[in-house]
């Protein structure tokens, strides 16, 4: 069951990327798109990388962990000055919840400081799709690495996460139902969080 409601929802997921680029333009190769199709396409990318990271979540508490082996240090051969590269860092959806965006000055607003106005740019918009799409593509690796980062809080003593309703009336029929699911399900999976050792 587990499995073919998670399967169902990348394919969602998928799909609604997929639609919210078609639906700002972003398919026809624009340099800019206008700010409200962009404000749309940021505020339903969010919503996406949401369900995401709840189903990662999900994925990440069905699985079992193998014993982590302990590898030795290498000692580093310069201890100079790390080498610092100017190159454009991407943007990036952090599954904790908690994304922020870097530039080489420090950190940045992706779309131009609040109040901009006129169009966006598309490479910012472009950005956040190849973040997801990226996690879309190979969720299984990203929800072995949170497994990993769970069971070291686990062990640490750290209270069991809440997962509290998302909105889903914005959402399609079938994705807002899987949505609106993941919580209940989630909070079975963590009932094994104090009882597990």
């Amino acid at each position: 069951m587990a499995s073919d409601f998670i399967s169902f929802t990348l394919q969602q997921l998928r799909i609604s990327l997929a639609e919210a680029t078609y639906d700002a333009g972003l398919t026809q190769s624009p340099d800019t798109v206008p700010r409200i199709a962009a404000r749309r396409f940021r505020t339903h990318v969010k919503q996406l990388a949401i369900i995401l990271r709840r189903l990662i979540m999900l994925m990440a508490l069905g699985l079992t962990l193998d014993p982590v082996k302990v590898r030795e240090r290498k000692a580093a051969e310069c201890e100079g000055e790390p080498v610092v590269t100017k190159a454009q860092i991407p943007f990036s959806i952090a599954l904790s919840g908690q994304t922020q965006f870097y530039t080489p000055d420090g950190p940045g607003f992706p779309e131009g400081g609040p109040g901009a106005t006129g169009p966006v740019a598309v490479a910012s918009l472009m950005r956040r799709f190849e973040a997801l799409a990226r996690i879309l593509r190979h969720p299984e690796k990203y929800a072995l690495r949170v497994a990993r980062v769970m069971e070291r809080r686990r062990r640490a003593g750290a209270p069991r996460p809440l997962c509290a309703p998302i909105p889903t009336y914005r959402l399609k029929p079938e994705l807002g139902a899987a949505a609106a699911g993941l919580p209940m399900l989630l909070s079975e999976a963590f009932n094994r969080w104090n009882d597990s050792s």
